[in-house]
């Protein structure tokens, strides 16, 4: 993966954060590359890290960035590889009840994110309709893989 395409999803994801600020306009400062983060934001309420990693290569290293006590937002792109992380590591981000994580792809002519808090999420269903509930939720973003992502990267 290139630099260019997390600097693409990190550029992406600062805009959804502003855009999302639009009406508590809470939002007092956003900077990259703080601490061991990607990004931080600073409201009014609370700080938020963010975890900009477009293709997880590194599971372990991931999780181990997570606190219970901040709220962590990771923003990745939505792959299959991806959301397998999600479902492999399900029994571990419920553990982190401010947690959020968006699934991307700014190129989907359907929807082009869909987020899942699992902490909560985990709260409001069982483990039967658990993945099928994920899989609907993925299904709404058109999944992209990192070759089709790097030629869109560098092409536009």
């Amino acid at each position: 993966m290139s630099n260019k395409t997390k600097e693409a999803l990190t550029d992406w994801a600062i805009n959804l954060i502003k855009s999302k600020d639009a009406i508590t306009n809470s939002l007092q400062n956003i900077e990259k590359n703080k601490e061991e983060f990607d990004v931080k934001a600073t409201y009014s309420n609370k700080e938020e890290f963010i975890i900009v990693e477009p293709f997880i290569k590194n599971t372990e290293e991931i999780i181990a960035k997570l606190q219970k006590d901040r709220y962590i937002t990771i923003f990745v792109m939505n792959s299959y590889d991806n959301f397998k992380f999600l479902i492999d590591n399900w029994k571990k981000l419920i553990d982190f009840p401010k947690l959020t994580i968006y699934f991307v792809n700014m190129f989907s002519h359907t929807d082009k994110k869909w987020a899942i808090k699992p902490y909560l999420h985990n709260l409001v269903t069982d483990d039967k309709s658990l993945k099928e509930g994920l899989n609907s939720l993925f299904a709404a973003v058109e999944p992209l893989t990192e070759e089709y992502l790097e030629g869109k990267v560098y092409k536009d």
